[in-house]
């Protein structure tokens, strides 16, 4: 004949915490959930229309930095093509990046500022 548990024949104390729910013992909590195993990333493949554009990150000394768009834009990318050796830029973008400078008589005066220009005191 078994013998009875002691521990089922002992009166079992219930706590009540605020809100009126029950507070578990150590033997009656719940083992915890095991965390998901981890992911294995696989990278995108970009879309046809920006995958031959040249991003930040294919960037380096050989590659034309001129931006094309607006940064903010999804179609942001830089021109790529090959630099004119000295220069950031291929050689259409630096006839655009650097204009030759007029001698000083020769320049337009610089336009009107608003309002009749600063004030004077």
């Amino acid at each position: 004949q078994p013998l009875p548990n002691p521990r089922s024949d002992t009166p079992r104390i219930v706590s009540v915490g605020p809100g009126g729910f029950l507070r578990q013992g150590p033997g009656d909590q719940q083992a915890p959930i095991p965390p998901a195993p981890p992911r294995r990333l696989v990278p995108a493949k970009p879309s046809p229309e920006i995958a031959d554009k040249t991003s930040l990150l294919d960037l380096n000394d050989r590659v034309c930095r001129w931006p094309m768009g607006h940064p903010g834009e999804s179609d942001f990318h830089f021109c790529g093509e090959k630099v004119n050796p000295g220069f950031p830029y291929c050689v259409e973008h630096c006839g655009r990046a650097y204009q030759a400078q007029l001698p000083r008589g020769v320049r337009r005066p610089p336009p009107p500022l608003p309002f009749g220009g600063p004030r004077v005191r």
